[in-house]
């Protein structure tokens, strides 16, 4: 990763694309660079380049960041900070 892109990451976790708190249990659709978990939270789905696994058993716990290319999720319940992203394929 150039020293560019390493900035760029940097920046949009940090939120300089902006973010939004999601509580609905509908689809939502990114790009997303990091999910912040503000309540306790399941998800339905998460989806994007690289991300796998079976998500709806598992409670993730308040404080935990998922980090990652992200173009979709849906919550089953909880809270979390999305925060918009690029993803370049």
């Amino acid at each position: 990763m150039s020293s560019i892109n390493a900035d760029l990451a940097v920046e949009l976790s940090m939120g300089s694309a902006g973010f939004s708190l999601v509580t609905a249990t509908t689809l939502q659709t990114g790009p997303f660079c990091k999910l912040q978990v503000v309540t306790n939270a399941v998800f339905t789905s998460i989806s994007g380049n690289g991300i796998g696994g079976t998500w709806s058993a598992t409670t993730i716990p308040a404080g935990t960041e998922i980090v990652g290319p992200i173009t979709s999720f849906q919550l089953a319940s909880g809270a979390v900070i999305a925060y918009n992203g690029i993803i370049n394929s």
